[in-house]
């Protein structure tokens, strides 16, 4: 009997003699006390403020901060943290070496804000902490440099595990994309904000006086031109954050094809080529004045008799207008050739005596 109690006692030891003999930080945490959690993981300043407003993909310095809170009715000593660091998913800094002591006390029921790490942020980038465990001590007067770091003293004095993640919240930050769709002036604005506390309201000022209240608006631009274009974003909470940039409206190019060269007694036929999409009539002029006198002056194509205008040289002028938009009439292509007018040749007859 004595004897089985023996070998009951031995085979025990066996089987908690692999966790038992765990080196830190590798203590197979089993992580049930939650004596001091973490409630907010956020980037800020040096005080703890939220950053200010930056364009996507611009670096900053900053902190990654944490709120820690002790539930328990007593102080918690020692506080050390690991956890590995990443951005956008790859791995940066890992805390598992010795640990990183955030707190050398914390009182009973009481919050605290740390800054755990400082760093240069890239706007836009995730932040996360992940195989995440809060340990501490329960004897007073413990600091972080007195620590007892064996894990018979914190595999089970702790909070979170191997499997813990957490993500930190972001700065508002107001981003978006949009270029004109050829010459068109028909622009495709794509939102990209990020951080904060969604869903976002935006206004978008388009620069040409017009707003609109969408997250990916598409806006037509009456005229060629150079536009200031800016986006506030708002979040659920309130925040603001704010992004401008220029876009170009380009006038649309295009081309007469036709001889430049003509004979007084000639009609001759003149087409233009236009790049993309145009909106608006094609309007046909020469020197200066819209052709009359019979001639069909609209449309990709005319027929020029050349004796209703004489010898010389001639401007032939095309003109792309949209007559229906909303501020007026809007010259979206202008392009010209000019053309040399000859007398008919004429033949020489010449006898030889």
């Amino acid at each position: 009997m004595i004897w089985a109690s023996v070998l009951g006692l031995m085979l025990l030891a066996l089987i908690m003699q692999p966790a038992l003999s765990e080196d830190w930080p590798d203590c197979k945490f089993q992580c049930q006390a939650n004596d001091v959690t973490i409630s907010r993981l956020w980037l800020g300043d040096d005080r703890g403020a939220d950053l200010f407003s930056a364009v996507s993909g611009e670096k900053q310095s900053c902190y990654l901060w944490a709120t820690f809170r002790n539930n328990a009715n007593a102080p918690r000593y020692a506080v050390i943290l690991l956890a590995d660091l990443y951005y956008n998913g790859t791995l940066s800094r890992s805390f598992y070496n010795d640990g990183l002591c955030v707190l050398d006390k914390i009182e009973a029921k009481t919050t605290l804000n740390y800054p755990i790490y400082g760093m240069i942020w890239t706007r836009g980038e995730e932040v996360e902490l992940k195989r995440l465990v809060l340990s501490w001590e329960t004897a007073k007067g413990t600091s972080c440099s007195q620590a007892f770091r064996k894990c018979s003293n914190r595999n089970t004095k702790c909070y979170g595990g191997p499997e813990a993640v957490f993500s930190a919240e972001m700065p508002l930050s107001a981003f978006f994309a949009g270029d004109p769709q050829d010459c068109s002036g028909i622009v495709k604005f794509i939102d990209q904000t990020t951080g904060g506390i969604g869903p976002y309201a935006y206004d978008w000022d388009f620069g040409d006086g017009f707003h609109n209240p969408t997250k990916n608006p598409t806006h037509t631009y009456d005229r060629p031109g150079t536009y200031t274009v800016r986006l506030q974003t708002r979040d659920r909470s309130g925040k603001v954050a704010f992004v401008s940039r220029q876009i170009v409206v380009n006038v649309c190019p295009c081309t007469i094809v036709g001889q430049d060269n003509a004979c007084l007694s000639k009609t001759e036929t003149y087409k233009v080529t236009l790049t993309g999409f145009i909106p608006g009539s094609i309007q046909w002029q020469l020197d200066g004045k819209e052709i009359d006198g019979g001639e069909s002056h609209e449309g990709e194509s005319i027929d020029i008799d050349w004796q209703k205008f004489g010898l010389g040289q001639h401007d032939l002028q095309v003109h792309v207008t949209d007559e229906n938009a909303e501020n007026g009439p809007k010259q979206w292509a202008a392009c010209n050739m000019t053309i040399t007018v000859t007398p008919e040749p004429m033949a020489i007859i010449s006898w030889v005596v």
